[in-house]
């Protein structure tokens, strides 16, 4: 056999080993099925609710998609940030 034949046939059945290796989980599918049997449905524990500002990011980041915020994305949501942790500051006393 010539060389690239050998060397073709040594990279195809390392690229062959490397890729079902990688491509195992670590545990057995009986065992991943059985744990999502269990766990069905939404969690039962729900993250807490983000800050009402994080609504005024959103917005701010919506008008900048559409062209209706004048100036530079990142100015307007530092403003928007700082205005709503001063008015949580000023609440907060």
């Amino acid at each position: 056999m010539k060389l690239h034949t050998i060397v073709g046939v040594v990279l195809a059945v390392l690229l062959t080993t490397a890729g079902v290796a990688a491509a195992a989980p670590g545990a057995t599918a009986s065992e991943t099925n059985s744990d999502a049997a269990t766990q069905r449905g939404p969690p039962s524990e729900l993250p807490d609710p983000v800050p009402d500002f994080v609504s005024s990011i959103h917005d701010t980041v919506s008008d900048f998609l559409d062209g209706a915020l004048e100036g530079s994305l990142g100015e307007a949501v530092s403003d928007v940030a700082e205005s709503s942790h001063s008015s949580s500051t000023s609440a907060d006393n």
